[in-house]
């Protein structure tokens, strides 16, 4: 497989597939990763990356069947690398998280992802909740993600089981109700969470999310553009007035 002319290389790929159900954080791996195109230019250096994580797709989806997922999930849980990389690109998709996602550290169970090797506050072990950009936050969809995704967890990584769900993002932001009503699906998706206290971070890293996730655009540009949809001028009228989007973390346990 190819991007902009550059074919992977063998030993890129070999890397990714070697990573599949190993307790590698994806930040080890993703080094691991660049380690392997380091003597190529640096112009090609991320093309060669792209390459790599494709071409790894449909042989870890393989992997991840053979370690027990059922193939439909195997495959939806690959197929947001290209996903990724078609709207955000490397940089903006972030090369830690496609390598958790080729390597099947995080995994897509219907609307939701759930990440393996997450952990709390107080360090005990806990499955990550993300919310890939597939479409409406229906709350049906989500019940059953939920409802499906402890078996399938617990089947690909045994050593790895949590009893708490763990969620941080800005669809977490409490200021979500007052915008967008009580019944609206980011609503009744914060609130099967139990807030943790606000953190340092919280408000530098909700706008940039929000300008990622929202508006799909760095946050300069986010801010100059316009108002189209609730949510979106929602967002703009709260950064108008000089507030800022916060990015908060809940917990829920695991039913």
């Amino acid at each position: 497989m190819t991007t902009t002319g550059l074919e992977a290389r063998p030993a890129s790929v070999a890397l990714l597939t070697a990573a599949v159900g190993t307790d590698q954080g994806a930040a080890t791996v993703a080094t691991a990763l660049a380690a392997t195109v380091a003597d190529a230019e640096p112009a090609e250096r991320d093309a060669l990356v792209v390459a790599a994580l494709r071409a790894a797709v449909p042989g870890n989806a393989d992997a991840l069947t053979r370690r027990g997922l059922p193939r439909d999930v195997a495959e939806a849980t690959v197929a947001d690398v290209d996903r990724k990389l078609d709207r955000y690109g490397l940089r903006g998709a972030d090369v830690d998280w496609l390598v958790a996602v080729v390597t099947g550290r995080v995994v897509a169970v219907g609307r939701l992802q759930f990440e393996l090797g997450d952990h709390l506050a107080d360090g005990s072990p806990a499955w990550g909740v993300h919310v890939p950009e597939t479409g409406p936050l229906d709350p049906e969809d989500c019940d059953r993600s939920f409802a499906r995704a402890p078996g399938l967890l617990r089947r690909l990584a045994p050593d790895r089981v949590a009893e708490r769900w763990r969620c941080r993002s800005w669809l977490l932001d409490p200021g979500l109700a007052a915008v967008l009503g009580p019944d609206a699906n980011t609503v009744r998706f914060a609130r099967r969470f139990r807030l943790d206290p606000p953190g340092p971070h919280d408000a530098a890293e909700g706008d940039d999310s929000v300008a990622k996730f929202v508006f799909g655009v760095p946050l300069a540009t986010a801010r100059a553009s316009a108002p189209t949809g609730r949510l979106r001028a929602a967002v703009l009228d709260r950064w108008a007035s000089g507030g800022h989007w916060t990015e908060r973390t809940g917990t829920a346990p695991v039913a």
